[in-house]
């Protein structure tokens, strides 16, 4: 790693995934951005999804298991009866995203903390999403003009990198930062990564998130709902980074 640090990349894990997870799928990305001379976080969604679900069918409350996947994490849930049901996920619809508050508090309390020339965020699926939110957050802050980073830690976040995300549907002010929604484009540099071959959150989705911001990037892969880990990739991202701390400079 450089003598010097150029920032940290805040990691946001995926819906069902936790930090362990993310981690272990990023470790080369992680290892080239080390090596460029910024630090990579990974925060953990603080709500715990449960391993199993009632339904009822035909009048009867059957239980149904959600997969064997423990410590299976959430930045927000789209129910509040049923916690595991993310049949929601890609409705274009207004809702409320249920816990958003407890997450978006826990990220305020990492940036209070962090420190460096740049702060960047990267969010995969819900993690992208959930980026979604803090670049609105973000970018109002930086509207705002706030010369006191400790009074807005979210002006700290300089930049956002989005992997197969979706627009945020959150309908309501965003958590205690008197923050309500706005129809603007953000005012916030982003690189919006998603796959040719995507089922889960398909290209379309990616698409409309990259315009909800000001001159978006776009890096788009021939895989699937993952995060790649080739060289190209690795290379954008760098390079994304370091135009950002650039601009900062």
């Amino acid at each position: 790693m450089s003598a010097t640090k150029k920032g940290t990349v805040i990691f946001l894990h995926g819906w069902a995934q936790n930090a362990y997870v993310m981690k272990s799928r990023t470790a080369k990305l992680e290892k080239k951005i080390n090596q460029a001379g910024y630090d990579v976080v990974y925060l953990e969604a603080p709500h715990l999804l449960p391993m199993t679900s009632t339904v009822e069918i035909d009048g009867k409350e059957i239980q149904i298991t959600n997969g064997q996947r423990e410590n299976a994490k959430a930045w927000f849930v789209y129910s509040s009866v049923d916690r595991a049901d993310a049949s929601m996920a890609l409705e274009e619809t207004p809702m409320e995203y249920v816990g958003l508050d407890a997450s978006i508090d826990q990220v305020k309390e990492y940036l209070m903390q962090c420190d460096g020339n740049l702060c960047a965020i990267l969010g995969f699926s819900q993690g992208a999403t959930f980026g979604h939110i803090l670049s609105e957050l973000a970018s109002t802050a930086k509207q705002k003009r706030h010369a006191n980073l400790e009074a807005n830690p979210f002006a700290k976040i300089q930049c956002a990198i989005l992997l197969s995300g979706f627009p945020s549907m959150h309908n309501g002010p965003l958590s205690n930062t008197n923050t309500e929604r706005a129809n603007n484009k953000l005012d916030l540099k982003s690189l919006h990564i998603y796959g040719g071959k995507d089922t889960s959150v398909p290209k379309s989705y990616g698409k409309k998130l990259a315009n909800c911001f000001d001159n978006p990037e776009i890096y788009l892969h021939g895989k699937g709902h993952v995060i790649p880990h080739n060289n190209a990739l690795c290379e954008r991202v760098l390079g994304f980074l370091d135009s950002a701390l650039n601009e900062e400079s």
